[in-house]
């Protein structure tokens, strides 16, 4: 399998595009300049294009994506506020823009030519919404809000438009802080990891989405400060990993067969303040960003036990903070 990964520097303005081998061993394909500070990143679903979000002038960058990976700038869209992440809905027809410092959140359309449109909705009100994800029924929007403690929840229409469904709002411990969403690949489970306090709650859906476990990112005893940031799960749902950026680790937890429970297995060191990391399609490897390293690393994911294990290092541009992979 041919996989590319794109890696988002914003202090330097890059993005580093890597080619991936069955390895895991990259080759470096391109530097491309963008026209902002690069923060979140989405692939579109036909694999055709990248989105990524841009500030200080609020913009979402369409690059087109070349035969072998490598980008050619496509399209700009003004947006009406900071981009803190980009999600799409499951059609491909709808990019969701949410906004942690303006406290709200943006629908724009995509056109066929795979272009983000002007808004067609802007929702205000939102208390530092960090992220924003589709369910697997394309039916409703989860909207963790660091600065509320809670995930809003937005049902999706056909035309795009969001109604919120407040009946279905999840609440987090107080001061706990939402901050990003796992989906399990084969059950109505969710796993989101809370930023302030360093944990993970577990949604099973029932009739709606309940809580049924929490559990902590950091390992017994650790007196460190809690600043948890990002959370992925393998494709096959055995495995899920969180990054946690004051002592610069990943910690990984076993997954129950149905996916409602967690079970912590330990912690890898990894690059310093690991704002953002991503797996490979394969499920075999786990690519780690470090803010203040500068760099990024490979680790393999052993098949078995899901421990990590890093193969290799390399050098990016300031402040690397979202890991994007590309499988063809």
């Amino acid at each position: 399998m041919n996989q590319v990964v794109y890696i988002a520097s914003p202090e330097s303005h890059q993005i580093h595009v890597w080619s991936m081998n069955e390895a895991g061993e990259l080759t470096l394909l391109q530097t491309v300049t963008t026209p902002g500070q690069v923060q979140p990143m989405v692939l579109s679903h036909d694999k055709k294009h990248l989105y990524i979000g841009v500030r200080p002038n609020f913009r979402v960058i369409t690059y087109q994506i070349e035969d072998k990976g490598t980008l050619s700038l496509k399209a700009e869209t003004v947006i009406p506020s900071t981009p803190v992440h980009l999600s799409l809905d499951n059609t491909g027809k709808y990019l969701f823009v949410p906004s942690y410092h303006q406290h709200n959140l943006a629908v724009l359309p995509i056109d066929e030519e795979g272009v983000p449109q002007s808004a067609i909705q802007v929702i205000e009100g939102l208390r530092n919404p960090h992220s924003s994800h589709v369910d697997a029924d394309n039916q409703q929007l989860w909207v963790p809000c660091l600065g509320e403690d809670h995930i809003r929840l937005f049902d999706l229409h056909d035309n795009g438009y969001l109604t919120e469904a407040s009946a279905d709002q999840i609440s987090s411990a107080q001061g706990a802080g939402p901050r990003h969403l796992a989906f399990h690949p084969q059950h109505k489970v969710i796993y989101c990891v809370n930023e302030l306090d360093s944990t993970i709650n577990v949604y099973h859906k029932f009739t709606r989405y309940r809580q049924i476990q929490h559990v902590n990112v950091y390992p017994e005893g650790s007196e460190s400060q809690r600043w948890a940031a990002d959370i992925h799960i393998t494709p096959d749902g055995r495995h899920l990993y969180a990054s946690e950026r004051s002592d610069s680790y990943i910690s990984h937890f076993l997954v129950s067969d149905e996916g409602r429970e967690l079970t912590f297995a330990g912690t890898y060191p990894t690059e310093e303040q690991p704002r953002g990391f991503n797996i490979d399609a394969t499920g075999r490897f786990l690519i780690s960003s470090g803010q203040k390293s500068n760099s990024i690393s490979v680790s393999e994911i052993d098949p078995i036990t899901g421990k990590l294990s890093q193969i290799g290092r390399y050098p990016v541009g300031k402040g690397p903070m979202w890991v994007t992979v590309l499988a063809r």
